[in-house]
């Protein structure tokens, strides 16, 4: 069986992007939300993952178009 610490893992916040350690004895967090975005109100928490997960959307997309050479007229 395994043990506490040994099953602890690094997570991402889905709302705030922070990675944080969980389960952490004593800390609020959960498996995903890091302990501060714990404490905001659930429909705030939902608006700012969804605005997280768009936002890395957009990233990747801009990281693609900056790797395609330019093409010449």
């Amino acid at each position: 069986m395994e043990t506490l610490a040994s099953a602890r893992r690094p997570r991402t916040c889905r709302a705030c992007g922070k990675r944080f350690e969980y389960p952490v004895k004593g800390s609020e967090a959960t498996r995903h939300h890091c302990e501060n975005c714990v404490e905001v109100p659930p429909e705030t928490r939902k608006a700012l993952e969804r605005l997280s997960t768009r936002v890395a959307q957009l990233e990747a997309q801009l990281k693609t178009l900056q790797a395609k050479p330019i093409a010449a007229d």
